[in-house]
């Protein structure tokens, strides 16, 4: 029987963790929400970003949370570019077309990842001085607690970006109706171009966090895609309040099934409410709401 210490420390890590979690989730679901568009090489455009903050530290020694900030750039880059010269021949052509696409670029960046890398796992040092902070009950690590707070503002920022903003509120609109958007004046192809860079962005800004907790890979891409979708359905595409909560929630299951069955078994606990919320609410639990 785990103490209660050990169950308290576990939750604490999940939260942490969870937050992270919600910032990969939160690319996919702005994705699929405004484009209909399943993006399964999300996860891959995650490894990416973790690579970015792990090669720039390894050169140079920059910390990795200066490396988040161009990995979030050279990954906007990215998705624009796959929009402008790929997606936009496919968007609105229904779900298949878009599939075949982004599998076979994630296809393509796991290959051009092991090629270049090497197949290794590889992963950074958020260099902040200290070990972390000891409350008592639980003890609160240093790396992911700044992780975890830079995952909030993230999401925060995006929450701020969509309800202020001329763009923002141009992306909601589209969202809500796209054929009345574009009726209403709303260029949604050039909506379209900055949903899919910020979609990419938060994947970039996601890996370069993980690699300051967990090693990465070129094969990690499908099993973050596979978390990323669970928490977009347990919290229910479009909303953001929603990707934060199942990202936590996830993020809590996971951890409480790595202390109870094992690490081995750490997503079946997560993946299992998953289910079950597929099953029982498809909409997720803040299905509809912004």
């Amino acid at each position: 029987m785990a103490s209660s210490e050990l169950v308290a420390q576990t939750l604490v890590n999940g939260l942490l963790l969870g937050g992270i979690y919600a910032v990969a989730a939160l690319g996919l679901s702005l994705v699929f929400g405004i484009m209909d568009i399943v993006n399964l090489a999300h996860g891959h455009m995650l490894m990416v970003g973790g690579y970015v903050a792990i090669i720039l530290f390894a050169a140079t020694g920059i910390t990795p949370l200066v490396g988040m900030l161009l990995a979030m750039v050279l990954l906007f880059v990215l998705g624009v570019v796959l929009q402008k010269v790929l997606l936009q021949h496919v968007v609105d052509e229904g779900l298949e077309q878009p599939i075949i696409v982004l599998f076979g670029l994630a296809l393509v960046l796991q290959n051009v990842g092991r090629v270049l890398l090497g197949g290794d796992a590889r992963s950074s040092d958020i260099g902040v001085p200290g070990s972390g902070l000891d409350l008592g009950m639980v003890y609160l690590s240093f790396p992911r607690t700044v992780t975890f707070v830079i995952a909030v503002l993230l999401i925060v920022g995006t929450w701020a970006y969509l309800q202020y903003t001329k763009t923002g509120q141009a992306i909601r609109a589209t969202a809500q109706n796209r054929t009345a958007a574009r009726y209403m004046g709303i260029d949604t192809e050039r909506i379209y171009v900055i949903t899919l860079g910020i979609g990419t962005a938060l994947a970039g800004a996601a890996g370069s966090l993980l690699s300051m907790l967990y090693p990465i890979d070129p094969f990690v891409g499908w099993s973050y895609l596979l978390k990323a979708f669970a928490v977009v359905v347990l919290g229910g595409v479009g909303s953001i309040l929603g990707t934060l909560v199942g990202g936590l929630v996830i993020g809590v299951s996971e951890n409480l099934g790595a202390l109870y069955l094992g690490g081995g078994y750490r997503n079946i606990v997560s993946f299992s409410i998953f289910l079950a919320v597929l099953l029982i609410k498809p909409e997720g639990l803040f299905g509809g709401s912004q």
